[in-house]
């Protein structure tokens, strides 16, 4: 671990949270998925910046997996994977952080679970579920950290639910019920792409928007309709400040702005410990 004589006292309450889909599943986007290892909060984190955020990624794709998977050699963060046919999730760990304990899996009882209440709706609701979807794994990451700055513990989740609503609402029952009973240990955080609009939720999408909010936004009020279904969501924390990745703030070859880089903005949260505020 690092020394934590290298934090002033104000960043040793705090905890900045990236999370960024890199749309390695929209064939729109051109970016080569091994280039986002050179945008500047991955070098942060990858390189052991004492101001890094924690990354939470969903669509990385492998050649993006393999470039991680190269830089965590390095030794200065930690990188946890989840992979599936040509996509994945990831979560990159700054040095900072020590990882107590981590775990990874699909959502498999939710995945039956929503492919029944697809049938029903197809069969007696008149609904017309995105059968695609249920042919997709999604999962989840969870890793239980120490802050080498403050000592403190907390955990951190990260998960992309599916777009297919019947899937999206017992996936989103399962990770609510992972974040609060990780809550009963300490504070926790929560993000990802839900796939539900921020304020605009409609049909099946209110249900989940209602689990979800057992836990507390820490966004700004930013949100753009590009990126309104991605959400840094916490528990015993507190929203300090808020930024949306836009523009010629992220550039990579082939993709000179941060909205031909991937058809998501990075949105980037500081947080800091409820405790540490009172």
């Amino acid at each position: 671990m690092t020394d934590s004589g290298r934090w002033s006292a104000e960043a040793a309450t705090q905890v900045r949270v990236i999370t960024y889909n890199t749309a390695a599943g929209n064939p729109r986007i051109t970016t080569n998925q091994a280039d986002f290892v050179s945008l500047p909060f991955y070098r942060e984190a990858l390189g052991g910046d004492p101001a890094a955020a924690i990354l939470a990624l969903q669509e990385v794709g492998p050649a993006q997996a393999r470039a991680l998977r190269r830089e965590a050699r390095r030794g200065r963060c930690r990188v946890l994977q989840l992979r599936r046919p040509g996509l994945g999730n990831a979560v990159v760990i700054p040095d900072r952080y020590q990882v107590l304990a981590a775990h990874r899996s699909y959502y498999g009882a939710p995945q039956l679970r929503g492919l029944a209440d697809g049938v029903w709706g197809a069969l007696f609701q008149r609904r017309r579920p995105n059968w695609r979807q249920f042919g997709e794994l999604r999962g989840w990451i969870e890793a239980r950290l120490r802050d080498g700055a403050s000592g403190r513990e907390f955990t951190m989740l990260t998960t992309h639910l599916s777009v297919e609503a019947s899937l999206k609402v017992f996936q989103a029952r399962a990770i609510v019920a992972r974040a609060a009973a990780a809550a009963a240990r300490g504070p926790v955080i929560l993000a990802g792409d839900f796939n539900v609009p921020a304020g605009r939720a409609r049909g099946r999408d209110v249900e989940v928007a209602v689990l979800l909010a057992a836990l507390q936004d820490m966004g700004g009020s930013e949100k753009t309709k590009r990126q309104d279904i991605d959400y840094v969501l916490a528990r015993g924390f507190e929203p300090v400040r808020s930024r949306l990745w836009t523009g010629d703030s992220l550039q990579l070859p082939g993709s000179p702005s941060a909205e031909t880089v991937s058809d998501h903005y990075p949105e980037d949260d500081v947080l800091r410990y409820a405790a540490a505020a009172s």
